[in-house]
C-alpha cells in the first residue's frame, strides 16, 4: 500500500485512473492494487503463473497449452484451448480456472491499453540497464541512472532524424508483415496494429471505390513516428559536476551506516528461476554448476592444470588394486624412450 501510493502520487494516478498494471501474483500486491485503483487492470505475468504451475504440473506441454490459451483473441479461441488442456489434464484444467481470465489472457483483456504483453520483462529490462548502479549509494545511483537516460534519449533521437514514413521502425516491421500476411485473411477486428483481417477489408474497400487513404494511418496514434518523437521530446540537460554543489551546513552530521564485509564476491546478477535455467540449458549454454572439472594434463578430474601434479583420480589407486595391476614409472633412457 505503502509504495504503491507513492507510485500514484508521483504518476498523479487517481483512484479513477484507468492505467494497467502487470505483476505476479503477490498476495500483497493484488489487494492493494484493487483497494487504491479499482478501475485500472491488473495483469498476471504469465512467466510467473508458468512457473506455480511447473510445481505441480511438469513438461513442456503443459507450457505451450498454457501459452496458446493465454495468446487467444477471442472468446471462443480461448474456450477451445482451455478444452484442449481438460482433456489432456482435468487437474491442470482446475487448476489454472481458478485464475480468472481477465487478468492472463488476452481475449479478455479490456483493450484500454495498446498492448497485448503478457509479461513483465520490462522490468528485467529495467534492472539489466541499472546493474552497474545499482549497488551505489543513493546519490552515486541516481547520477548512474541520469547519466544513462541522457545518452538513451540522444541515441534515440539519432535514430528518429534517420528514419522515414509514418510509423515507429519497429512498428514499419511488424505492419509490412502482416501486409504480407494479408492476402489470405478476411476481415475482423482488434485494437492496437490493425490486423491482417483489417488489411483485407481496406483493401476490398478501396478496390470497390471506397475511401481507405494510406493504410498506416489506420494504425493506433501511439506507433507513429510524431507520437514516438513526444515521448522523447523532454531531454535530461547536463548538471554542474560535485565540486560546484552548494554545501550545506546542517546541525548534525550524517554518517555512513556501519559496514561488514560479507564472505565471498559480491552478487549484482539477481537469482535466475528454473525455468530460465532450463531454457539456458535448452539453447545449449550449460552451466557450470555442480559440475567436475578436468584437468587438461592428465584428464583426471578433483584438480586444475595449475595444480596438477601427476596426481591420480581419486578412486584410480582403488580401481586399479582391484583388478591386480600395477602402475610402474619408467625413466627415460639415453635414448629417449
Amino acid at each position: 500500500m505503502w509504495f504503491l501510493e507513492l507510485l500514484g502520487a508521483d504518476l498523479d494516478i487517481g483512484s479513477n485512473s484507468k492505467f494497467t498494471f502487470i505483476s505476479d501474483r503477490q498476495k500483497g500486491i493484488l489487494p492493494a492494487i484493487t483497494r487504491l485503483f479499482p478501475c485500472a487492470e491488473h495483469r498476471y505475468c504469465l512467466r510467473h503463473i508458468y512457473e506455480n504451475m511447473k510445481v505441480s504440473f511438469k513438461g513442456d506441454l503443459y507450457k505451450e497449452m498454457l501459452w496458446k490459451c493465454a495468446a487467444a483473441t477471442t472468446i471462443p479461441e480461448f474456450t477451445l484451448a482451455m478444452d484442449e488442456l481438460k482433456a489432456f489434464n482435468k487437474k491442470a484444467h482446475l487448476w489454472l480456472s481458478k485464475i480468472p481470465p481477465l487478468h492472463w489472457t488476452r481475449a479478455h483483456f479490456s483493450g484500454r491499453a495498446v498492448s497485448d504483453i503478457l509479461l513483465n520483462n520490462m522490468c528485467e529490462v529495467y534492472n539489466g540497464k541499472i546493474v552497474e548502479g545499482r549497488d551505489k549509494p543513493i546519490i552515486s545511483a541516481l547520477e548512474y541512472i541520469r547519466e544513462y537516460l541522457m545518452r538513451r534519449i540522444v541515441t534515440v533521437l539519432n535514430v528518429i532524424e534517420n528514419s522515414e514514413g509514418l510509423l515507429t521502425p519497429k512498428a514499419t516491421e511488424m505492419f509490412d508483415k502482416i501486409k504480407q500476411d494479408a492476402t489470405h485473411y478476411m476481415f475482423s477486428g482488434m485494437e492496437g496494429i490493425t490486423t491482417r483481417h483489417a488489411v483485407a477489408a481496406l483493401w476490398e474497400k478501396a478496390a470497390t471505390g471506397g475511401r481507405v487513404g494510406t493504410l498506416e494511418s489506420w494504425v493506433h496514434p501511439v506507433y507513429t513516428m510524431d507520437r514516438w518523437k513526444l515521448v522523447y521530446s523532454f531531454k535530461v540537460n547536463p548538471i554542474n559536476g560535485r565540486t560546484l554543489w552548494a554545501k550545506i551546513q546542517l546541525p548534525t552530521t550524517i554518517v555512513p551506516p556501519k559496514h561488514h564485509t560479507q564472505v565471498g564476491r559480491p552478487k549484482k546478477l539477481r537469482k535466475r528461476s528454473a525455468i530460465e535455467l532450463e531454457e539456458l540449458t535448452q539453447s545449449g549454454r550449460l552451466s557450470k554448476k555442480q559440475t567436475k572439472a578436468a584437468c587438461t594434463k592428465c584428464k583426471n578430474t578433483g584438480h586444475n592444470s595449475r595444480t596438477c601434479k601427476g596426481q591420480a583420480e581419486a578412486g584410480t589407486s582403488a580401481t586399479a588394486g582391484k583388478s591386480g595391476k600395477r602402475a610402474k614409472v619408467v625413466k627415460p633412457g639415453k635414448g629417449g624412450n
